[in-house]
């Protein structure tokens, strides 16, 4: 969670519209740090912060180590044939990995709808870096040779892959700016919607090829063996023997845009 400042907004958002709407409504929210001494900085202010911020609480662990009894998970949702169930995950600017276990954990619950901002993602760089530092006809090398595009090219290239992932997942995705540029530099949002109507066996092992063949051959172009998502998930991202970046690049551009 952080400072908070995106969780403590929320809350306040979420418990005016469905305050105002049923007296009976109560949201709860529960936020989650591995720093013990910030945990308890923000708790302190959520208690000085009135009656609307009583029902918001920050605990200290992570978010691949939280079971569901820290949600309350004796009340009814929606989904009563699967106690663990989620109806709604929410990670905000969840440092790099950080929401791809929020991804993973959600995902492992089958909850209906996923909303994530991420922050920060460092974990394809040094794959991007090294593969450039190996790859002097890269079809992208006048771009990639310069530090401040391979920057943004990780942050592209990583939720590209989340959102190809959370498709094989059974989500329909979608990943846009959520608000200006001058707010934040960490703007994007990835959101995810569980499909209730797969399509018919042979539809769908045709679709799940095509995009586990998308995920391979994007993480080839920019040379990205490992990604926490896809290693969670049991996904390959690695290509064949008889495979090379000519494939990769050549594929990508035949395929119609995600």
């Amino acid at each position: 969670c952080g400072r908070g400042y995106l969780t403590f907004s929320l809350h306040s958002y979420l418990s005016k519209k469905f305050g105002a709407m049923n007296d009976s409504c109560s949201v709860e929210t529960q936020g989650i740090d591995r720093r013990p001494k910030l945990i308890e900085e923000i708790n302190g202010i959520a208690q000085n912060l009135g009656n609307e911020f009583k029902t918001i609480n920050f605990i200290e662990g992570t978010i691949g180590g939280t079971h569901n009894s820290l949600f309350g998970y004796n009340q009814l949702h929606q989904n009563a044939e699967n106690a663990n169930s989620l109806d709604i995950l929410i990670a905000l600017h969840a440092c790099d990995c950080a929401t791809d276990d929020a991804i993973w954990f959600a995902i492992g619950r089958e909850a209906d709808i996923i909303v994530t901002a991420p922050c920060c993602q460092h974990e394809l760089r040094p794959q991007i870096d090294d593969h450039m530092v190996n790859s002097s006809n890269h079809p992208l090398g006048e771009v990639l040779r310069h530090a401040i595009y391979r920057e943004r090219a990780t942050e592209t290239v990583t939720d590209a892959m989340r959102s190809i992932l959370l498709e094989i997942a059974g989500y329909s995705t979608q990943v846009f700016e959520f608000i200006g540029g001058e707010h934040t530099a960490k703007n994007v949002m990835i959101t995810a919607t569980k499909v209730k109507r797969h399509r018919a066996g042979a539809e769908q092992e045709s679709y799940l090829r095509e995009r586990r063949q998308r995920l391979v051959d994007l993480a080839q172009l920019y040379g990205i063996k490992r990604q926490r998502l896809a290693t969670l998930m049991g996904e390959s991202i690695l290509f064949g023997e008889g495979d090379n970046l000519k494939t990769a690049a050549r594929n990508l551009s035949r395929m119609a845009p995600l």
